[in-house]
């Protein structure tokens, strides 16, 4: 993003170059006609720069550095004004303050310093008697007022289109932000998709599974795991293809993902075996939505294949369990209940 500050104090360096350059060309020609006390603070002008410019490597001073300089370059200009022996040199080189108030203190101050200084020159010309031409001054003040109302505009005009940008490159960036964590979201939705089914995969359900047991274990907690497989499903692919295979895990999915509910994890964990997490339910209610899945996949005409059905084998989980002690158990339920004649519910 576009940085006001930063920008105005690389400006505020060119400007202490410009002005230490000067004052140090400028005093020995004003020691040489004699004009020694407007030497002398040509001197410490340019010792003054030297400092600021120093000073403004570090960018949190910009604000007391280039006040400071106006201060510094209002005073030298108000000397040049009242020596009076240069007229034409005086009054165009406070032309060059306005320049210098706008460009490093914006517009709304860069005014007000301007006005101040032109101020202070008319108090002292109309207060003090100064060899200066008084349609000389007036065309001077003309002058100073023109450049000061140009230069309020321009810098006006330049501050809002860099607030332009800005708000542009903001936009931008919230737009790619937002594409991003879309993005984000979509890989990790893939990362913990299984690709057919679209129910979670064996990795995202074996971080469910250890969110399930820290949750257990540390609030006391119930939670029950359902493992089920497809009876005979090797004989649907080897009787009508991988493909039609895919077809009946991708039904059988829907089944679970629409028969479930709302707090219920399903996921595929291999093959055609799928895992159920049922966070707060206890034993009778594993078993009870583990006979309503039974019956709906008995009772539902799949694709060419028509009836099938599954086996189930349920587990609670019990304190010190670990995902490889709780669905060990699952596991052998499921055994049972395929030992048993299949398309059971077996709890373990």
């Amino acid at each position: 993003m576009f940085d006001q500050h930063k920008y105005r104090n690389e400006l505020l360096k060119k400007y202490l170059l410009i002005g230490f350059v000067t004052s140090v060309l400028l005093s020995p020609i004003y020691y040489k006609i004699g004009i020694n006390y407007l030497a002398i603070a040509l001197n410490i002008f340019s010792l003054l720069m030297v400092y600021l410019f120093v000073n403004t490597k570090k960018t949190d001073k910009y604000i007391y550095n280039s006040r400071f300089f106006m201060i510094t370059i209002s005073i030298l200009f108000i000397i040049g004004f009242i020596d009076g022996n240069q007229e034409i040199n005086s009054m165009f080189f406070i032309l060059l303050y306005p320049i210098a108030s706008f460009s490093i203190r914006g517009p709304k101050e860069g005014i007000l310093w301007s006005i101040v200084l032109l101020s202070i020159l008319i108090s002292i010309f109309t207060l003090f008697s100064f060899p200066y031409n008084k349609y000389s001054f007036l065309f001077f003040c003309v002058a100073y007022l023109m450049v000061s109302y140009l230069l309020y505009f321009y810098r006006y005009y330049e501050i809002m289109m860099f607030k332009s940008i800005n708000e542009e490159l903001e936009k931008i960036v919230k737009e790619r932000t937002k594409e991003l964590e879309i993005s984000n979201k979509k890989l990790e939705k893939l990362a913990s998709t299984d690709d057919l089914t679209k129910l979670l995969n064996r990795t995202k359900l074996n971080d469910s599974l250890e969110n399930e047991i820290n949750r257990a274990s540390r609030f006391n907690h119930i939670f029950g795991v359902i493992i089920l497989d497809i009876d005979h499903f090797k004989s649907i692919n080897d009787t009508h293809g991988h493909n039609i295979g895919d077809k009946v895990l991708e039904e059988f999915a829907t089944i679970l993902k629409t028969k479930t509910r709302v707090t219920d994890i399903v996921g595929r964990w291999g093959g055609e075996e799928f895992v159920i997490i049922c966070p707060q339910t206890d034993i009778e209610g594993i078993n009870k939505l583990a006979e309503e899945l039974r019956y709906k996949i008995e009772n539902n005409s799949f694709s060419i294949t028509g009836q099938i059905t599954a086996s189930f084998g349920i587990t609670l989980y019990n304190k010190g369990d670990t995902i490889k002690s709780l669905i060990s158990r699952a596991d052998k339920a499921l055994y049972r209940a395929k030992d048993e004649g299949r398309n059971k519910v077996v709890v373990f």
